[in-house]
């Protein structure tokens, strides 16, 4: 049995969803809030995107970068951070500060208290000037999250990953990128930010984690039950995920850039996600298909035959999506193309050894274990979970991997449809 296991669940007055796990096997507590948004349109992708980067540059109480620090350091070097996120087709502005256990402290002030009433600043009181967001911060906010989107192109690997996602979702709003677009930017520049962010605040579920030895989980429920006290109407779902199962266009697509190792990705439809009876058989053929280094596509391409630099699968398990994804040279890509349609058939057919299986369960056990030994990635498990409707403990997600059968990692095989295909091969940079 996993000591982080168990999240005890509530509800404050103001529909903050909040989990609370009280463990004693950090020597940090973390406190963690997620704002959810629907992935709807460029414009609002990249409005969303750039308010935690405009709160992150002050509030009222800690008004200046400066302030901030200042007061991390009072809190005894806190670590706080902000993001964006995706998952299905839901935005994540994610907030987060990570303070000393209490216990290693001797002052009688509760120093988690005090974490959870900066975050509350951060979140909910905002510098303003002229009813709106500070223009200096919003300017810089703008800045960086222009650097991070033109970035994209410079990090080979995720910018194959992303444009494959674009191409394989054409049309849906999963394929809008989570920090949004330049041009988004320039267009939310034109509105009141703030008022679009109190409607946020208002309409969106936030789901809030603590994690640490708290020792009384009620008395942290209560406390931020007082404190955060933000007059909010919520009504939006917490997922706005739409899952295509019909109508579903193949497409192959390739662009040139100035690089001399072309990367390759595959998209793949499966029709199952965190709350569908076979998800835990497929995350099992995903991990037989391309997760590990015994995987069918990792031991034929790339050790086999050595027609790839790496190879790997991923899923995306809220939208119904795996990539395959490979780095190979251009004159490899249709021999590559070809036997990775021999082994998505090879499993459809069951034509693999029962220690295929066994081995795979035993890799994803040991990472799922490995889970638990990090406060965030507890923390973004669980998240996954409730946006699926499926609040699966870690102890209950091992059992359930042990539990697969061959004739389940069958059936996902013949739910599993290949539909696109992008390449990146060298050239001048033009599509």
């Amino acid at each position: 049995m996993l000591k982080t296991s168990k999240f005890s669940e509530y509800k404050t007055k103001n529909n903050i969803d909040l989990y609370i796990n009280n463990t004693d096997k950090f020597k940090t507590n973390y406190i963690h809030l997620d704002i959810v948004r629907p992935l709807s349109d460029e414009k609002n992708v990249s409005k969303n995107a750039l308010i935690p980067y405009i709160l992150y540059r002050g509030s009222q109480k800690y008004p200046t970068n400066q302030s901030i620090s200042r007061r991390l350091d009072e809190l005894y070097g806190a670590d706080l951070n902000v993001s964006v996120a995706r998952r299905g087709e839901n935005q994540l502005l994610r907030f987060s500060i990570e303070v000393i256990n209490d216990n290693y402290l001797e002052s009688e002030e509760s120093l988690t208290k005090k974490g959870i009433n900066f975050l509350y600043e951060l979140v909910f009181n905002p510098l303003l000037e002229d009813y709106d967001f500070k223009p200096k911060y919003i300017n810089k906010g703008y800045d960086f999250l222009k650097e991070k989107i033109l970035s994209l192109k410079n990090d080979k690997n995720s910018y194959v990953i992303e444009r494959c996602y674009q191409e394989l979702c054409r049309g849906e709003n999963f394929s809008l990128y989570t920090l949004g677009t330049i041009n988004g930017l320039k267009e939310s520049q034109k509105d009141n930010l703030y008022d679009y962010y109190k409607t946020v605040l208002k309409e969106s579920p936030i789901e809030m984690f603590v994690i640490g030895d708290i020792k009384s989980s009620t008395n942290i429920y209560e406390y931020i039950n007082n404190h955060y006290n933000y007059k909010r109407d919520l009504k939006l779902p917490l997922n706005n995920t739409v899952i295509k199962t019909k109508d579903l266009e193949h497409r192959e697509l390739e662009e040139e850039d100035e690089i001399t190792q072309s990367k390759f990705c595959a998209g793949i439809r499966v029709p199952i996600t965190r709350a569908h009876p076979l998800y835990f058989a497929l995350i099992v053929y995903n991990g037989m298909l391309g997760g590990f280094s015994h995987s069918k596509l990792f031991s034929t391409i790339r050790e086999k035959r050595g027609l790839a630099y790496y190879i790997n699968t991923r899923l995306e398990s809220t939208k119904g999506l795996m990539l395959i994804n490979a780095g190979i040279d251009v004159k490899n890509y249709n021999v590559v193309k070809e036997i990775i349609e021999e082994k998505l058939d090879e499993m459809r057919k069951g034509n693999f050894e029962t220690y295929n299986i066994e081995w795979t369960k035993k890799k994803l056990i040991n990472r799922y274990k490995s889970l638990s030994d990090n406060n965030h990635s507890i923390v973004d498990a669980f998240l996954l979970g409730l946006i699926n409707g499926k609040k699966d403990s870690l102890n209950y997600v091992i059992n359930s991997i042990k539990e697969v059968k061959k004739e389940e990692v069958m059936k996902v095989a013949n739910q599993v449809e290949l539909t696109t295909y992008y390449l990146l091969k060298p050239g001048s940079g033009q599509k």
